[in-house]
């Protein structure tokens, strides 16, 4: 590249505005990429956003990067860092009054929260991101329809922590078996079909499987699972990546959580806590990587009660308000 090819680079770099998400994890970049969304519309100015998951976005006015691209290097004139406890505001200048808001920290604070405080805003505003959604009849769509299933729901039951899962024990298949009386089948839709720790321990398997009744779609793209979720009753999971995704699909995510506190996670009428019991315990704990290294992790010691205290009749209520 020549010279004056390098210096028109660094200056059109410069005219833009840089956001970084620190944590490539979907469920965050799903929540933060709403809040670039809204940052964008509020200022006007042309956002360079590097991220995980960026070919699925689909906004005017902001470019998607894969992390560590050449132009993350580069001079903006403001510089922002999503995350939630490493974050950053670099301007060119003095502090620009609309960015000199206090930021709340994570535990006392939510997904959406941190990023709509980090882009200066005040006050929390649910922002759904754009993305390009195939409403056609994709192949995973043709397939239940030739099977003559004509509702279903979606549903993903895996996660990267002992404590995000459903622990209480044959859930699921309750789940399974009483939406199957009602007609409605369930598609799961989760990355893999297993997934754990590869170490059984507290009576806990290895690794952890999509229910037997349920039907096995996993592994799809990003965007193939979004057109199925969009084509279904409803989805159900935890407070992980595909319900945010759900979420942003507009459709109701019937949603079991423990460890989080409900501002955390998207509004949502549909989420079921059991608050009689221990819950919300990363508002108590530091989620450091030591900690969320350790699969087992419960930091108050209460055998994930958090969500083995969550009974199938309390889901069932939630989906009896949508079938």
């Amino acid at each position: 590249m020549g010279f004056w090819a390098t210096i028109q680079i660094k200056i059109m770099s410069y005219n833009k505005t840089k956001i970084v998400f620190l944590s490539g994890a979907l469920g965050d970049t799903i929540g933060w990429m709403g809040q670039v969304e809204r940052y964008q519309k509020h200022t006007g100015e042309t956002i360079n956003v590097f991220c995980n998951h960026r070919d699925f976005f689909k906004a005017q006015n902001i470019s998607y990067y894969h992390r560590d691209h050449p132009l993350e290097k580069e001079e903006y004139n403001k510089s922002f860092y999503v995350g939630f406890y490493d974050y950053d505001r670099t301007y060119h200048g003095s502090l620009p009054d609309d960015c000199s808001n206090e930021i709340t920290p994570i535990m006392q604070n939510g997904l959406i929260g941190m990023a709509s405080d980090i882009l200066g805003f005040d006050k929390i505003e649910e922002v759904k991101p754009s993305f390009n959604l195939d409403e056609s009849l994709t192949p995973e769509l043709k397939e239940l329809k030739n099977q003559g299933i004509k509702k279903f729901v979606t549903l993903a039951t895996l996660s990267t922590l002992q404590q995000k899962f459903w622990n209480y024990k044959g859930g699921w298949r309750e789940i399974i078996s009483y939406l199957k009386s009602k007609g409605v089948a369930v598609v799961s839709v989760d990355l893999d079909v297993q997934f754990g720790s590869g170490v059984a321990k507290h009576g806990f398997p290895a690794f952890s499987s999509i229910p037997l009744r349920s039907i096995d779609m996993t592994g799809l793209s990003l965007g193939r699972v979004a057109s199925l979720i969009n084509g279904g009753l409803f989805h159900m999971g935890l407070s992980s990546g595909i319900s945010w995704l759900a979420w942003a699909v507009n459709k109701p995510v019937v949603l079991i959580c423990g460890h989080v506190n409900e501002r955390y996670d998207f509004s949502n009428p549909y989420r079921i806590q059991n608050k009689s019991v221990c819950h919300a315990c990363w508002d108590r704990h530091k989620t450091t990587t030591e900690a969320l290294g350790d699969w087992y992790w419960c930091p108050d010691e209460k055998d994930f009660e958090c969500t083995r205290e969550i009974t199938p009749d309390m889901v069932i209520e939630k989906i009896d308000q949508l079938v």
